[in-house]
């Protein structure tokens, strides 16, 4: 995610070109950025004050839109990597889709307090059930999540860090907050997509699933759902159909109709694509 070394002299340079009308110049240095990383982005936004005020604006655009493409492609990495990979990692690319400015560090502080708390919480010899009934406990309990409106209602907060802070959410939201703090402590918890439409929490183990999880109803357990009705799936209980209900969710109920949003709408639509379940 950090790319290759960062030089403070190209990236300033990088930085007065990024106010160019010229297509082909824009293109170089968009290219030139996707090969540095997220330092180079970041150093942009720190060093906004360097540009000059006329450009401003039309500089502050470019690098959001080029955050935005970069977290698109880090993504595009991580699937490269195989089925089981760091999580977290793609949770907070897909968030920098709609939120450019969003640091990596920024991010983790989100959910490291909670996710370190789970983690304290569990020893080897809990079961399944005691890990899920204190992943509730630091979900529901200490950590205070609940459920915004009814089971049936739209989804007004859906990025993970408006949801660490605010810890309220709908179902959709719920689920990713629990998905994301289950992954982080290791625990195999996953969307369990059946034949109709719409998915279950589920606890899995290999290709098993041993219980499903209400995450509107403070974490009940419950039977699992019968193997016969699941979806024909591959990717059963893997950490990309996490990225797929959180890319879902983002692109039904997080944007708005701003260029910027226009701009994520469309690679929220070619992920989605990708990570199709």
């Amino acid at each position: 995610m950090t790319g290759q070394d960062v030089d403070t002299v190209e990236l300033d340079s990088m930085l007065e070109l990024l106010s160019d009308k010229d297509e082909f110049t824009l293109d170089m240095v968009r290219e030139r950025v996707f090969k540095l990383g997220w330092r180079a982005v970041e150093y942009f936004y720190q060093n906004m004050d360097k540009v000059e005020r006329p450009y401003g604006r039309t500089v502050y655009r470019n690098v959001c839109e080029i955050s935005s493409v970069l977290a698109f492609k880090e993504i595009l990495d991580l699937l490269k990597s195989g089925e089981a990979f760091y999580v977290p990692d793609g949770l907070y690319s897909l968030t920098r889709i709609l939120r450019p400015e969003l640091a990596p560090d920024t991010f983790r502080l989100c959910y490291e307090d909670a996710g370190n708390s789970l983690i304290c919480g569990m020893n080897d010899s809990m079961t399944a059930v005691e890990k899920v009934e204190m992943l509730n406990y630091v979900v529901y309990d200490k950590y205070g999540f609940r459920l915004d409106g009814g089971m049936n209602t739209d989804e007004t907060t859906v990025l993970l860090p408006d949801l660490m802070e605010k810890r309220r959410g709908g179902v959709v939201g719920l689920s990713t907050v629990y998905f994301m703090l289950a992954s982080y402590a290791g625990l195999p918890v996953y969307p369990l997509f059946p034949k109709s439409p719409g998915y279950f929490v589920a606890y899995f183990d290999g290709t098993d699933s041993l219980f499903t999880i209400d995450v509107g109803n403070y974490g009940r357990i419950s039977e699992p759902v019968p193997k016969e009705d699941w979806k024909k799936t591959p990717f059963m209980g893997t950490d990309r159909t996490i990225l797929y209900i959180y890319a879902a969710s983002l692109r039904r109920f997080g944007l708005s109709d701003t260029f910027s949003d226009r701009l994520a709408c469309m690679l929220l639509n070619k992920l989605l694509d990708v990570l199709a379940v």
